[in-house]
């Protein structure tokens, strides 16, 4: 198992991301309320030319209010919001509408070296991609990587968990059922799987039973 405390993100973006090719950005003075971690994060991935968060979006720094309580600084493109706690930077909240926050057991500087692997494995040229994976199936899967060993949070649904190897991610979490009230599948996973070269994903496609979405360049 892997330790996020093992994961250096500047070394991780570079391998998965390229070479930075900007100097960093500073942020601006109005943003000096922000957590560490979060202004880290802002000015450390200014230096990419494209977007590293491409599933969810992250609030422009300057942007972030505080409602007395948490400031959102990341959402979907549906309705659900993270924040940290006002009184409490290292601290993340979740909801999804207009439900009640809640807490994360991750804290703010795990949450966002969770976030930035979350999102590689949809942002990476190569990848392969099954919402109805069967559970039998995963051990050939994740046979080259190691779990990291994340704190957790809910979205899309509880019990996602990431993967690495070398050069290879998977985002693993419950299939959903393809009809209402739309709940985990019994005995099904959903697999988005990306890598550094297309090389490694190729041990997928010889895995019976899975209908792997791929790219059409790799």
């Amino acid at each position: 198992m892997i330790s996020p405390d093992e994961i250096d993100l500047p070394t991780f973006l570079t391998k998965w991301h390229g070479p930075p090719t900007a100097p960093v950005k500073p942020l601006p003075s109005s943003c000096s309320w922000l957590p560490s971690p979060l202004k880290d994060w802002y000015e450390l991935s200014s230096q990419w030319p494209t977007e590293l968060v491409v599933v969810k979006e992250m609030i422009v720094a300057s942007d972030i209010h505080s409602d007395g309580r948490v400031a959102v600084f990341m959402e979907d493109h549906g309705d659900h919001e993270w924040a940290f706690g006002v009184n409490s930077p290292g601290k993340v909240f979740e909801r999804e509408s207009d439900d009640p926050w809640e807490e994360l057991t991750e804290p703010l500087g795990e949450f966002l070296i969770h976030n930035a692997i979350h999102e590689a494995a949809y942002a990476a040229n190569f990848w392969r991609s099954c919402t109805q994976v069967p559970d039998s199936r995963l051990t050939e899967i994740l046979e080259p990587m190691q779990m990291v060993s994340f704190k957790g949070w809910n979205w899309p649904r509880p019990k996602q968990q990431i993967f690495m190897g070398d050069g290879l991610l998977a985002n693993v979490g419950p299939a959903m059922e393809d009809h209402a009230p739309w709940g985990n599948r019994t005995g099904y996973v959903e697999v988005q799987a990306g890598a550094t070269d297309p090389a490694h994903l190729e041990y997928l496609d010889f895995i019976p039973e899975i209908q792997w979405m791929r790219p059409a360049w790799g």
